[in-house]
């Protein structure tokens, strides 16, 4: 894989320095090429605080590259050359003739660093454990990482004519562990990883026309995902039915778009649509898994032992945006989406109705229509108004009862119905000042099939529903201001407020409420002196109804808290012609909590104080001098420090009865110093 880099490195600076060889005169190229190093010192989790990113020690680079020559553009950047986290991005064409682009990008998402397991034959599709070791020390190793890479290119041919042609293609690749709890066949679970080794294929060809007042484009897609492990298999003596992890299978997706826009109609109106149809297979059969014999012996009320997944999604979209009059906006829309699923029925239990997946296979159709308003009114006010109605069915029916914990659970009403209203207003009339409030108010309807409870011979009136599904009045307010006082100084000013009520619900969440305030600043002081930060404060508070005993509507409400509390500072000062100084700082702090009301319930729940509580702080700093104007150096350096508590986190052990854990996830804290210095020249 390194000597590709260097081919594409070496590739795009031939290709221009080519060019430019042949008429010098005429061309014109210049760039950037940096060089550095970077030391980095963290104590405590590593992996946390380098999760989507690489920051260890290493040896830095890129190049930034531009060449133009007539119509002819060529553009190639490479960063962090040789990290985990590298790109390379190229990109040219003829201005009105063509156009390409090629990229390679990697990501690595790091989960944990030396956890431990008690199963052996990590990153395969079997793994093995035949007892538990009391001594974790003789565990195995392992670091969970998954490695992204993303590689592809598109070419687009117009040929100075309307009409245009695109078309790509991309391949997404991903490899490594990541976190996973298996059955260890003892009366317990065991944190294991999960071999990740996946490719997705993705092709599209589109074309369109581009004229004056019509566009027209036609899209079509094809997406491949491929897995490698299809199961994770646990081989033990203990226990041979429940010995199998499925994966996700492998699925091929298609899809068919076509889009419209229309202007220069009447009453100044645009008219935009869009249809698109798109379709997802994949097929899974129980030989596939290698399950072993008694397992195979316990799937013998199987209706069948392939699922087929298919299901086709429809999308239609027209919105007719006009200009009636001087001061009134208008725009009209109508979406319609439907999925329809027609995916295999699996029936496993003595019965085909008794155990089975319909309630899994999921097809709706959603209706929205809606129009929104604007109307210019005098003294530099504009009032925006809207109303916006939405409507899905579902073809699911309610699951019948869940039978083992004296629990009802009915989820997914067949229908639910929203109705939308905003109205709000916009004053610019002071030259410093402008204001902006909004409302908006959602009302949303669900029907529940009481018929299908009472003939379940169930009590209609002891049901849960999921709470997006559930009958809802959620209010919000929004209120900003823009401030500025002077031509050196911005402020903003922004303030929302959102409850969510959901008081049929007699088991999930029941109430919502949510607050943000923001406040940011830009000043420049003097002319070699800038500053800008911001403040900022979000509370939530969710109430949810729990039931444990049938015989009371609401056996305790739980009550969960959270306050945030985030501040940044950032300065640039220009010492000299010569040397910036960069400077930036910020803090974020989180406070959650959750208490209960046992009012109804003579069990006593202890409230819990640290829930998802952590103080991040973060500094930055750079200097950048100039040595000659093709010259630059630059010194940085960057402070991270995260504190976490939470009490699912606290007096961690590998080790609680018959759970085994990894330590995948403990331990959160970290604090990390990281310094590096880069030499640029520029050409």
């Amino acid at each position: 894989m390194k000597k590709i880099y260097s081919a594409v490195i070496v590739l795009s600076l031939v290709v221009p320095a080519l060019a430019v060889a042949a008429d010098a005169n005429k061309s014109e190229i210049h760039g950037t090429v940096e060089l550095g190093a970077r030391g980095v010192d963290i104590s405590g989790n590593k992996a946390l605080f380098q999760e989507f990113r690489d920051l260890d020690d290493s040896i830095l680079g890129g190049i930034q590259l531009d060449y133009l020559k007539s119509a002819y553009h060529f553009q190639f950047d490479a960063d962090k050359i040789g990290l985990d986290d590298q790109s390379f991005h190229l990109k040219g064409g003829e201005y009105g003739n063509f156009k390409y682009k090629f990229n390679y990008d990697e990501m690595v998402h790091n989960y944990g660093f030396d956890a431990i397991t008690p199963y052996t034959g990590l990153g395969t599709q079997q793994v093995n454990v035949v007892a538990v070791p009391a001594d974790t020390s003789t565990w195995t190793k392992f670091d969970s990482a998954v490695e992204h890479k993303t590689y592809g290119g598109e070419l687009e041919l117009s040929l100075h004519s309307p009409f245009y042609v695109n078309v790509g293609a991309e391949k997404r690749e991903q490899s490594g562990l990541r976190p996973y709890t298996l059955k260890t066949g003892f009366g317990g679970f065991a944190e294991g990883p999960e071999p990740i080794s996946t490719t997705t294929d993705n092709l599209h060809l589109k074309g369109g026309y581009l004229g004056e007042s019509v566009t027209v484009s036609l899209t079509g897609s094809l997406s491949s995902f491929k897995n490698d492990n299809k199961y994770v298999y646990r081989d033990n003596v203990a226990d041979l039915v429940d010995n199998n992890i499925v994966l996700a299978p492998d699925n091929d997706y298609s899809k068919m778009a076509a889009d419209l826009s229309w202007c220069d109609l009447p009453l100044g109106s645009v008219l935009a649509a869009g249809l698109s149809r798109a379709h997802l297979e994949n097929d899974f059969t129980a030989n596939d898994i290698n399950y072993s014999p008694v397992m195979l012996a316990t799937l013998a009320n199987l209706n069948r032992t392939t699922f087929e997944g298919d299901i086709d999604y429809t999308n239609v979209s027209i919105a007719l945006s006009s200009r009636p009059l001087d001061k009134l906006d208008t725009k009209i829309y109508y979406n319609y989406r439907d999925r329809d699923n027609n995916s295999s029925f699996i029936s496993y239990g003595a019965t085909t109705a008794s155990t089975n997946n319909a309630k899994e296979l999921l097809s709706y159709e959603k209706d929205t229509t809606g129009i929104d308003i604007g109307y210019r009114l005098p003294n530099k006010t504009k009032l925006n108004a809207g109303y916006e109605y939405m409507k899905m069915d579902r073809s699911t029916a309610l699951p019948a009862y869940s039978g083992a914990t004296n629990f009802y659970r009915y989820d997914n009403p067949e229908s639910t119905t929203d109705d939308t209203l905003y109205v709000g207003l916009k004053n610019s009339a002071l030259d410093w000042l402008t204001a902006k409030i909004r409302y908006k108010k959602l009302e949303r309807n669900s029907d529940i099939n009481t018929a299908a409870v009472v003939a379940d011979g169930n009590d209609p009136t002891i049901y849960t529903t999921r709470f997006d599904a559930a009958d809802k009045s959620m209010d919000e307010w929004k209120l900003s201001f823009d401030f500025i006082p002077a031509d050196n100084l911005d402020l903003g000013l922004s303030y929302t407020y959102t409850h969510n009520d959901y008081d049929e619900n007699n088991s999930s969440i029941n109430d919502d409420k949510r607050q943000s305030v923001y406040l940011d600043l830009g000043w420049r002081a003097v002319e070699s002196v800038r500053l800008s930060g911001f403040l900022g404060f979000e509370k939530k508070e969710v109430d949810s109804n729990k039931r444990l005993n049938l015989a009371l509507d609401v056996d305790h409400v739980e009550k969960t808290d959270d306050d945030f509390w985030t501040y940044g500072l950032a300065a640039n000062v220009t010492a000299t012609e010569k040397l910036t100084f960069d400077l930036s700082w910020q803090y974020q702090k989180s406070d959650g909590a959750v208490n209960y009301d046992n009012s109804l319930n003579n069990t006593t729940y202890e409230s819990i104080s640290a829930t998802d509580d952590y103080t991040k702080k973060t500094l930055e700093a750079k200097a950048t001098y100039a040595i000659d104007p093709k010259l630059g150096l630059t010194l940085g350096y960057l402070y991270e420090k995260m504190e976490y508590s939470d009490i699912s986190y606290a007096n961690f052990t590998n080790v609680v009865g018959n759970f085994y854990y990894s330590g995948v996830y403990a331990d959160p804290n970290y604090e990390a110093n990281v310094g590096y210095v880069m030499v640029k020249y520029g050409f």
